[in-house]
């Protein structure tokens, strides 16, 4: 009996499943999850400015926070479902999980060392984007938050990225650590 080809119309068809799977699940997960996540995310946002010494930051009933600053009328700033990290740390996970290979361990390990790194970052951005808005005014933590954080997302995600492959090459058995 000869083996099976690798190539042929039914082999690709997996990879394409898995890649479509994990587009479903991490856009029906930012649309059922948006507002409770969001809300969560507001809050850890006000809490983290004040650690940081923006010391007028609140958050306000949902996903809103209020920011006044020295001399300056307050702004009011909405974390909205596309200011989360919610969509990008899911789509981290299920690559991680769905798409890269590896043992079931690395995978989980991958998928929760991205989504980490991720909300970690975005929450990050989210307060220098106040730090901002608080030293130079309105009209420059806008163009910060569209130019800057927008940088900062794609750098974030490909160290994601980077880490998942990362925690995916095994050791050899004569390696240090």
């Amino acid at each position: 009996m000869r083996a099976r080809s690798a190539v042929g119309p039914a082999r690709p068809v997996a990879p394409l499943l898995r890649v479509l799977a994990v587009v479903a699940a991490t856009l029906a997960l930012g649309h059922w999850a948006a507002g409770p996540v969001t809300r969560a995310e507001a809050a850890a946002t006000a809490a983290a400015a004040r650690w940081c010494g923006l010391t007028s930051a609140r958050q306000l009933p949902g996903t809103d926070l209020v920011h006044g600053f020295h001399g300056h009328q307050p702004f009011f700033i909405r974390i909205s479902p596309s200011c989360s990290a919610l969509t990008v740390a899911a789509a981290c996970a299920g690559v991680s999980l769905l798409v890269l290979g590896g043992s079931l361990r690395r995978r989980l390990v991958g998928a929760a060392a991205a989504a980490a790194l991720f909300t970690a970052a975005n929450l990050a951005r989210l307060v220098a984007v106040l730090w901002v808005g608080q030293d130079y005014g309105i009209p420059t933590m806008v163009g910060f938050h569209d130019w800057g954080g927008t940088l900062w997302s794609y750098l974030m995600l490909l160290l994601a990225v980077l880490l998942m492959v990362a925690l995916r090459i095994e050791r050899r058995a004569g390696e240090a650590s």
